[in-house]
Order: structure tokens, then C-alpha cells, then sequence
């Protein structure tokens, strides 16, 4: 009996399996039970030749278990219907045969060795109807095969829609990298050209100072040269004094009046001798903290410069960041059009 759909219906027709060649399968039942083991035997016979075969069955499952499924397979073939249930089960033993990595033309090879041997045994023991058996069989062997290729392209067709939907995935973790990404070089980008402005700010300054300071450092010398001079007046002023004093010595008591200015003099030229020392001596400690400060000035505006450098380089980094990111957009897009 058929009972099945529109379809299927229409495939079994085309086929050329009918109500007839079901019940033909089922008339020989006994034929069928008769002969099942020897069929299954010789069948693996032919089997445990293939060292590939033999590594799949060792992995999954054994020979004894194996050649129950096909007795059974083989005693289905005369319950005298197909149905819903006869199709879903065929393309679940096809699924299951796709899963365990055995390839389709092993498979189908082995309705063809089916179809040989059972060839070989309906003659011996059908001699006058075996032919007619051995058509059927070979259609609902056909048939069987647009199954197990249908469930073998059901199971490609969820590795695609897996392979699809990782791939899916992926694009969108990586526009969520992307988008994660650009948000970063942005806020990157701006604390970069802070960084660097400021950078390049303090060491414009440093450079400032740094002149102000060998100005300055300049200007004290300049100092000095006075304090020499004014040194020079000093010492002319005390020998003034002091012939002065010689002279008011000698003219006795008409030169009195000249002695009291003479060491008037000589006491203002000790007095700006003594702060003319003073002043070289704070012009001295002046000139060393100078030089001090001018040596740190310099170290920082070295820093300065090499915080500028490194900042320029960070800057240039975002950059090839900010390319990356192009490259990973591109490519997602490249990916979502194919």
C-alpha cells in the first residue's frame, strides 16, 4: 500500500514503483526470511575488503551489531507499504550514515553489491520469477538512494546554515570590535593631540626660559665687569685719601682741615670696598643657582621634547589603528555583499 504525499507520490511514479511491486515484495516474504542471512553475510563479505568501511564500522559500531540493521533492512522490504514513516525513517538512516562520515559513493555502491548478490540468490532460489523480484528490488533500491542522497543534502545543508551562521557571528563580533575600536581611536586621537600640544607647549617654554636664563646669566656678567670698575674707582678714591692724608700731614696745622676729608675718603672707599666684596659675593652664589637652574632647565626641556617625540609617535600609532579599523569595516562589508 502507498500512502504518502502529493510529492512523494509523484517520485514514486516516476520510479516506477507500484501497489503491484509492493505486494509482489510481500508475497515473497518467506522467500525473503529464507535467504536474509546468507545475503547479509555475503554482503559483508565483500564489506570487510574495504579498509575504509572497516575503520568507520570500528569506530561506530561493530559487524554482529551492523548485520542485524541490515537483516532488518532487508525483511522491510516486503512489509508491503510505503509511508510517511518507511520515508522518514530511510532519510533518518541516511542522515546518520552522513554524521558518521561514510561517503555517498560507498553508500550507493552498496545497493549495487546488494542488487548482485540478491541477483545471484533469487536465481537459485525463484528460477522461473526471480527476474521480476530482482526489478522490483532494484527500483525500491532506487528509490531508497533518491533518499539517502536527500538526507545526505539535508545534512549539507545544515553545515551551511551552521558555517552561515558562525560566519554571521563573527561579522558581528567584529563590528562590534570595529565600532568598539573607532570609539577608542576617537577618544585616543583627541587625548593624543592634547598631549602633544601640551608637549610641545612646555618645551616652547623650557626653550623660553632657557634663553631668559643665559640672559640673565649674561646680564650678570655684565655685573661683574661693573663691579670691577666700580672696584677700580674704589681703589683710586683710597689712594686719593691716602696722599691726601700725606699731604695734610706735611703742611702741619694748615692742612688739618684736609686730613679729616682725606680719611672721610679713605673710610668711604673701605666701606664700598667691603660692599663691593659683598656683592660679588651674592653675585657668585647668584650666578651658581643660575647655572643650576639652567642645567634643569635644559634636562626638562630635553623631557619636554621627548614627551613631544613619543606623542607624535602615539599619534602616528591611532593612525595605523584608525587604518585597521578601515581594513576590518571593509572586509565586513566584503563579506555581507558575498
Amino acid at each position: 500500500m502507498i500512502n504518502v504525499t502529493t510529492d512523494r507520490e509523484k517520485q514514486l511514479k516516476y520510479t516506477g514503483i507500484s501497489e503491484e511491486d509492493l505486494k509482489l515484495l510481500a508475497d515473497n516474504k518467506e522467500i525473503f526470511k529464507e535467504v536474509v542471512d546468507e545475503v547479509i553475510d555475503r554482503f559483508y563479505d565483500r564489506v570487510v575488503q574495504e579498509p575504509e568501511l572497516v575503520a568507520i564500522i570500528e569506530r561506530v559500531s561493530t559487524i554482529e551489531r551492523l548485520k542485524g540493521t541490515q537483516k532488518e533492512y532487508w525483511l522491510s522490504l516486503t512489509d508491503g507499504y510505503i509511508d510517511q514513516s518507511f520515508i522518514e525513517n530511510r532519510v533518518r538512516i541516511g542522515q546518520v550514515h552522513s554524521r558518521i562520515g561514510l561517503k555517498t559513493e560507498w553508500y550507493l555502491g552498496t545497493y549495487m553489491i546488494y542488487l548482485d548478490i540478491a541477483t545471484q540468490v533469487f536465481a537459485r532460489v525463484l528460477p522461473h520469477s526471480w527476474q521480476k523480484v530482482v526489478f522490483t528490488l532494484s527500483k525500491m533500491f532506487n528509490f531508497d538512494s533518491q533518499l539517502v542522497l536527500e538526507a545526505y543534502e539535508l545534512k549539507e545543508q545544515e553545515q551551511l546554515q551552521t558555517l552561515a551562521d558562525h560566519q554571521q557571528h563573527l561579522l558581528q563580533t567584529v563590528t562590534s570590535a570595529v565600532q568598539e575600536l573607532a570609539g577608542m581611536i576617537v577618544q585616543l586621537d583627541a587625548s593624543t593631540q592634547s598631549i602633544a600640544q601640551t608637549a610641545t607647549q612646555t618645551a616652547e617654554s623650557q626653550e623660553s626660559s632657557h634663553q631668559l636664563l643665559g640672559e640673565l646669566k649674561d646680564e650678570i656678567g655684565e655685573i661683574s665687569e661693573m663691579r670691577a670698575l666700580i672696584k677700580g674707582i674704589s681703589d683710586q678714591t683710597h689712594l686719593l685719601g691716602l696722599n691726601a692724608a700725606i699731604e695734610a700731614a706735611r703742611a702741619g696745622e694748615h692742612g688739618r682741615g684736609f686730613e679729616v676729608v682725606a680719611n672721610e675718603v679713605r673710610k668711604l672707599a673701605a666701606h664700598s670696598r667691603s660692599t663691593l666684596e659683598e656683592i660679588q659675593a651674592k653675585l657668585y652664589a647668584l650666578e651658581s643657582k643660575v647655572t643650576g637652574v639652567r642645567s634643569e632647565s635644559e634636562k626638562t626641556s630635553i623631557q619636554a621634547r621627548q614627551q613631544a617625540a613619543s606623542s607624535q609617535e602615539l599619534a602616528s600609532f591611532v593612525q595605523m589603528i584608525d587604518r585597521v579599523t578601515r581594513d576590518l569595516e571593509a572586509l565586513k562589508e566584503s563579506e555581507i555583499s558575498y
